[in-house]
Formats: structure tokens, C-alpha cells, sequence
């Protein structure tokens, strides 16, 4: 296995992302760096604070003062935010319509990266998101867009929604990803993109298996592993 490797997963809502981040991670020994959950302890902190999201300046504000950590257990990304955990938080329906709106701001994400970056230096990692391989780390050794249709992501995560315990109409969610790929795509900070060199897959029909085993096939082409 190549020594001090990166694996950048970008692509849109429900493509999988995550999964395969966190399959890959087990299977690598790698660090799994979920920088989405980052972005949304980022909007649970300036709704917390009762910030006007629409204000650039009161959010980067609330980024500057804030404390946001990964910390991983079991290949488990656990996110904390001024040193409380926040995973059962960060992916409310709140969090959730907050963060296209905070995490489209050029100076926020300018920090986040900065973060980011710091994180995975010097380490095996396989790190998602929406701007990794653009920004993060653009010197990653296997640069991965994952795709899916759009009917496939929004059952995906109304499945997610409702395992949560959370009650939805698949309608409202699949309507909801349309929205947040528009918002995703025309940003003008750091927008979802697909960089050149990048191993695009579709997980349209692909099982969580098929999709790990297609990305270990191009890591040993790549001689990664």
C-alpha cells in the first residue's frame, strides 16, 4: 500500500458519498474526514447564536469563535462543536435548510478549507464533500465523483429520514435535493464540480459492495493499494 495516501470523494446529495467514504476508510485503515458535517456544525452554530444567516460578516463571526472538531472512534465520525458532541443536531431539518446558506459564503468556506487541509496533512485519508478534490486536496491520489439519478438519491435519503425516526414525503425530499443541487452548482464559492482527472461513477444500480469493489479495482490500477 502506497505510503500517505489521499481519497477524495466529491458528488452530490444521496450519491452515497459517506458510505463509501467510511467503507473505504475500514477497509484502508484510513481517516475518514466527513467535512460536510463540518459545514453543518457551522450552521448549528449560527442558529444557536439567533445570527442572521443573510449577513456574511455575523456568520464568519460566528466560524471565528467557534470550535469545531472531528473526532473519530471506530471509523465513526463523531463531530463536535465548542467541545459538545453534535451529531444528533447537526442534521435537523433546521441544520439542514441553514447549511446551503452558510456554507455558500466564499469567506466561510475559505476557513473551512483552511481546517480541512490541516486535518489531512500528513495522514492516510479518505476525506468527502463537494469541493475536495477542487480545494482541499487537489494533489489527491484518487480523485472520485460519485453520480446517481435524481429519483435514486432522493428515495436514499427519504429512507435515511425515515431510519431517523423523522417523518417526510418523498415529494418534499426529492424537491429538496433539486434545490440544494442548484444552490451547489451555481455558488460562486467553491461550486460542485468534477475536476479532469476525476474516476466518475454512477451509483444509480450499483449495491454498496459493487460501488467499494469498482473504487478498489481503480486504487490497485493506480497502485494505491
Amino acid at each position: 500500500m502506497k505510503n500517505k495516501f489521499k481519497i477524495a470523494i466529491d458528488g452530490p446529495v444521496g450519491v452515497g458519498k459517506g458510505t463509501l467514504a467510511v467503507a473505504l476508510s475500514k477497509k484502508l485503515g484510513a481517516l475518514y474526514i466527513n467535512t460536510g458535517a463540518m459545514y453543518r456544525a457551522v450552521a448549528l452554530a449560527c442558529l444557536q447564536e439567533g445570527v442572521d444567516l443573510a449577513n456574511e460578516e455575523d456568520v464568519l463571526r460566528v466560524v471565528a469563535k467557534s470550535k469545531i472538531e472531528l473526532r473519530v472512534t471506530d471509523y465513526r465520525t463523531r463531530v463536535f462543536l465548542n467541545d459538545e458532541e453534535a451529531n444528533d443536531k447537526i442534521f435537523s431539518v433546521e441544520v439542514s435548510n441553514a447549511v446551503p446558506i452558510t456554507s455558500a459564503y466564499a469567506s466561510v468556506r475559505k476557513q473551512m478549507v483552511r481546517k480541512q487541509k490541516e486535518i489531512a496533512e500528513d495522514k492516510n485519508v479518505v476525506i468527502e464533500g463537494r469541493d475536495i478534490a477542487a480545494k482541499v486536496v487537489p494533489n489527491a491520489d484518487l480523485k472520485i465523483f460519485l453520480t446517481a439519478s435524481l429519483d435514486i438519491r432522493a428515495a436514499r435519503r427519504y429512507k435515511q429520514i425515515l431510519a431517523k425516526g423523522e417523518k417526510a414525503v418523498l415529494e418534499d425530499v426529492t424537491r429538496e435535493i433539486e434545490k440544494r443541487d442548484k444552490l451547489d452548482i451555481e455558488r460562486e464559492a467553491s461550486p460542485l464540480t468534477t475536476v479532469e482527472d476525476s474516476y466518475i461513477l454512477d451509483t444509480t444500480n450499483l449495491t454498496v459492495d459493487e460501488t467499494v469493489d469498482k473504487v478498489m479495482e481503480k486504487l490497485k490500477e493506480k497502485g494505491i493499494v
